[in-house]
């Protein structure tokens, strides 16, 4: 696995470590990362870290592709930080985005989410 501080400038042409994104809006807002779609490339990572500053109502994160295809999605019910990794990383279709959303906490509640090593592979 490619930790994404590892310089890239010998690394192939398929494989194009862009590193760990965050995002930490306002209260009760969705916290995302988008990641754009590339020609015949698809977007991979091996996971995501995430906190609410209180508990959640409704709280939950969610991977989908740009065509609204959900490709991993799990409920939070608790305040704090937490971490889901994939040993068999999430990767989305060739073409399109890739989209990763912690949900919003509610009233109150600020989440933050870091997406951990992003990558893109050829089709």
């Amino acid at each position: 696995m490619l930790n994404p501080t590892e310089s890239t400038r010998n690394l192939p042409a398929a494989v194009r470590v862009t590193g760990g994104d965050v995002d930490q809006p306002a209260a009760n807002t969705p916290a995302s990362v988008a990641y754009s779609g590339f020609v015949e490339a698809c977007h991979v990572i091996s996971g995501v870290a995430w906190s609410y500053s209180a508990t959640p109502t409704n709280g939950g994160l969610k991977i989908e592709d740009g065509f609204g295809r959900t490709i991993f999605y799990i409920d939070i019910a608790a305040a704090g930080p937490g971490q889901v990794s994939f040993p068999l990383p999430k990767k989305g279709r060739a073409n399109t985005s890739l989209i990763v959303t912690l949900l919003a906490g509610g009233n109150s509640v600020s989440g933050t989410l870091s997406v951990l090593n992003h990558w893109t592979e050829e089709e």
